[in-house]
């Protein structure tokens, strides 16, 4: 694929992932609003529902353009699991934890996702980083505990369930992300994507079906629909189409570092719209992270598709 560059010299692709940190960012002020009325998973199941309709609307649309994307067995069995890892399994562990650990330890624990993408990439042979690129993994990594370690990290037996669930949503995402490099690129990734969202939803409504029968729809605020819709539209429905398509670009490693840059921008918009407190240790991780972002971002000679995947 041929790199494009976006305004101002900035790579399209970064420019994409840029966009997708900001919508990540704000969907911990989408959650708050979200949860005003609703309980976790039930939110979760809000947020993917308005996430594939939105992307069956859009898939819908590309369609009629471009035509019909054909699959074959295994890219059915591909965009299932593919759905079932990124939108049930994922959200379902992510809302569970978050409802029996800190967010400090959730935010430190998810802040592990770029080494995990990068060890099992390298462990399978679909990318090759070099050792500054490693550097850069670790040094935005730091960035993450500095944001985090003022605010009382706090790993007990009281909080190990959530802990361990966050560490199942963590990997989660990271195999997720990874085996999105074996969708064939000559796949719609819009379409591909929003066919695996329809698994997704299946399963995400199983495993919270007893929430759902119980859920009082009718005292559901104004708020917590508008959280749900926007966490679901844009932190979901657009972000994951645009992940996709840059793992496909430029790998999984390089795509998941930009993950570092969410509790900086989280930390920065509940600054400006919430009012929360904002100090040094934020533009001390701003300088770790940033940095590191770009150390790993760096192209690396040699690196490439795995033998059977279609460039």
């Amino acid at each position: 694929m041929h790199k494009q560059q976006g305004n101002a010299g900035i790579p399209a692709n970064d420019a994409r992932m840029l966009l997708v940190i900001h919508f990540w960012g704000l969907t911990f002020l989408f959650t708050k609003l979200g949860l005003e009325s609703l309980d976790p998973l039930s939110f979760a199941h809000l947020r993917v529902a308005s996430a594939v309709l939105a992307l069956v609307l859009m898939a819908a649309v590309n369609a009629r353009q471009h035509g019909p994307v054909q699959l074959d067995f295994n890219d059915h069995l591909l965009a299932a699991g593919l759905g079932l890892l990124g939108m049930a399994c994922f959200p379902f562990c992510f809302s569970l934890a978050m409802n029996h650990t800190s967010a400090a330890n959730a935010g430190l624990i998810f802040g592990t996702t770029p080494v995990a993408v990068a060890f099992i990439s390298s462990l399978l042979g679909l990318e090759r980083l070099e050792a500054r690129q490693w550097q850069g993994l670790v040094l935005s990594f730091a960035g993450i505990a500095v944001i985090l370690v003022p605010r009382e990290i706090d790993f007990s037996l009281e909080t190990i369930r959530g802990d361990l669930l966050m560490v199942g949503a963590m990997l989660n995402w990271a195999l997720y992300t990874v085996i999105n490099r074996f969708v064939r690129s000559d796949r719609s990734g819009l379409q591909f994507t929003a066919y695996g969202s329809l698994w997704g939803i299946a399963g995400l409504t199983l495993l919270s079906l007893n929430d759902l029968a119980v859920l009082p729809v009718a005292r559901i605020s104004f708020v917590s629909w508008m959280g749900g819709l926007c966490a679901g539209i844009l932190g979901t429905a657009i972000s994951y189409v645009i992940w996709n398509n840059t793992v496909q670009t430029i790998g999984p490693a390089r795509t998941a570092v930009y993950l570092n840059l969410v509790p900086l921008i989280a930390a920065i918009s509940g600054f400006i719209i919430l009012h929360e407190s904002l100090g040094w240790p934020h533009l001390l991780a701003a300088g770790m992270i940033i940095p590191g972002v770009f150390m790993t971002r760096r192209s690396a000679p040699g690196t490439g598709r795995p033998e059977g995947v279609d460039e």
